[in-house]
């Protein structure tokens, strides 16, 4: 399977204290980088959530971003009707005016949080693992679908491929039967204009240099070998870019050897059109993660 790096997954979750949201972007990297933007409270557990991440992206930058937004209830707070009558009455026998209620709200104790830090956290901690999991899992469908659409373009790109390396296989001996017509002609060129004889031992032993010097066999056997397990690589359990990246890099490197040294017009245009076709594929491995 081929996974994206890059994809885009969004989810909110609410109880009766709070509303979380997680969004999580993704772009290419060639490693595992995650740019985690958390309220306080979950600041203490960013590492939790980190490792979460981790265990499901192996490659790219991760731009996490947590929202959250506290329900305010009726019951959350209450006033300390006694405390604030004793802030009142010494506050009036300092001064004539009686203080405003604004004012007597703000003194320590008088507004009471009912809701404590713990209860608080712990709910916030629990909405942020649900919304994160539904999160990575929209995250990861979209990367999935989007790896399924490169394939199709690989497999498409590797038929094209295949077909023009069959090309140039086809081609190879006729480049060496070329060679020997021309050499054979100049020759016998050259024996007409000086009178003299050639030994026909010397002709086939240059032919046989000329035909090893641009021997590709093994050229194309490796390339016909590293196409399928680029194949393969694609079928694999997991997404593994970095591998494809090393195989894209095998296939360039033979269609370059072919190309210096098949002496011949039509197999330098087919390693041109290979070298074309391996650069796209290279380009979207790029994508891979």
């Amino acid at each position: 399977m081929l996974l994206s790096m890059t994809g885009q997954g969004v989810a909110t979750v609410s109880d009766e204290n709070a509303t979380l949201t997680i969004e999580i972007r993704a772009v290419n990297n060639r490693h595992l980088k995650i740019n985690l933007r958390s309220p306080d409270s979950l600041i203490a557990h960013e590492s939790s959530i980190e490792k979460q991440i981790r265990s499901a992206v192996g490659r790219g930058t991760i731009n996490v971003n947590i929202k959250v937004m506290k329900h305010s209830r009726q019951d959350d707070f209450t006033i300390d009707t006694e405390l604030l009558q004793a802030y009142q009455a010494q506050l009036r026998s300092l001064s004539q005016t009686s203080p405003s209620l604004e004012s007597l709200l703000g003194l320590p104790g008088v507004v009471i949080n009912n809701v404590t830090s713990e209860s608080s956290v712990a709910s916030v901690l629990t909405l942020s693992n649900d919304a994160l999991q539904q999160a990575l899992g929209q995250f990861n469908a979209m990367r999935e679908t989007e790896g399924n659409a490169i394939e199709a373009v690989f497999n498409e790109q590797l038929d094209s491929l295949k077909l023009i390396i069959e090309q140039i296989k086809d081609r190879a001996p006729v480049v060496v039967t070329n060679y020997q017509e021309r050499l054979t002609d100049k020759i016998n060129k050259l024996l007409e204009t000086h009178e003299v004889t050639l030994n026909e031992g010397d002709l086939a032993r240059e032919i046989g240099l000329y035909a090893d010097r641009c021997d590709i066999t093994e050229e194309v056997v490796r390339l016909n070998s590293h196409l399928e397990q680029f194949r393969n690589v694609m079928q694999s359990a997991t997404s593994q870019g970095r591998k494809l990246d090393f195989i894209t890099q095998e296939l360039f490197r033979e269609v370059n050897t072919i190309g210096s040294k098949a002496n011949d017009t039509l197999i330098a245009n087919s390693v041109v059109e290979a070298k074309t076709i391996i650069e796209r594929i290279r380009e979207q491995v790029q994508n891979i993660e």
